[in-house]
């Protein structure tokens, strides 16, 4: 039994070293193949290594131009969302705002509401951790007060409730929202999850929506502040 572990750990490390020098060997070539400009060879390469779970931001941004050159924006700005996932590099988010600008793109505007949402999303564990530390020491001091003087204090309270409504949105109404982008040109966008639903628009790839619900096929999404339908294959959810 002893020597059947010893066996199957050092299987597992070598195929673990060959997969590794399998996966840098990929992306050495595709490397090169985007050096010389031949963007679909190394696109191609580039997109096993991805489907692979072994995604880099250099390679995702390599993948963004390919597609972008290739006149494939919905895959592009989704590889350069994928990229800002792993970076948090504000710089390409003002890639694709202006992206988004010069194709006529919904989804993609920045409020300065959002912007302090992202701030708390960033942080919100450790707001979180701040709000149970202030509530712990408000319920000592509300226990201490009632224990000495027999009475309530109704500011501890009030505070105490405002930290509660805090925490509450920290965890629940900061959560980022499920989004996807539309990735086919001449894409339905329809009133309910039927094709003989009425036609709300026929729109391009690249537009970034909010996603609510799905229904077989068809997925709710939020457009132009209204629900819509759309089929599940002209889009794609982010991660």
């Amino acid at each position: 039994m002893k020597l059947f572990k010893q066996l199957f750990f050092l299987f597992l490390t070598i195929s673990l070293s060959t997969e590794a020098q399998s996966v840098s060997s990929k992306l050495d070539i595709a490397d090169s193949l985007f050096e010389n400009r031949r963007y679909t060879q190394s696109y191609e390469l580039y997109k096993e290594v991805y489907n692979s779970g072994e995604a880099t931001p250099a390679m995702l941004l390599k993948m963004a131009y390919s597609e972008e050159a290739q006149e494939n924006l919905g895959n592009a700005l989704f590889y350069l969302h994928d990229y800002y996932r792993f970076t948090a590099d504000d710089k390409v988010l003002d890639k694709m705002n202006d992206l988004a600008q010069v194709n006529a793109l919904q989804g993609y505007e920045r409020t300065e509401y959002q912007k302090f949402q992202k701030v708390v999303e960033d942080n919100r564990f450790l707001i979180f951790l701040i709000l149970t530390v202030l509530s712990s020491v408000i319920l000592v001091m509300m226990f201490r007060k009632y224990k000495k003087h027999q009475e309530r204090s109704m500011s501890l309270l009030v505070s105490l409730v405002l930290i509660a409504i805090l925490a509450v949105y920290t965890l629940d109404f900061t959560s980022e929202k499920s989004k996807g982008i539309i990735m086919q040109n001449d894409a339905y966008i329809m009133s309910g999850p039927s094709a003989a639903s009425e036609l709300m628009e026929v729109v391009g790839q690249g537009h970034k929506v909010e996603i609510l619900d799905q229904q077989d096929i068809w997925v709710e999404i939020k457009w132009k502040g209204k629900a819509a339908y759309i089929r599940e294959s002209n889009i794609k959810e982010l991660l």
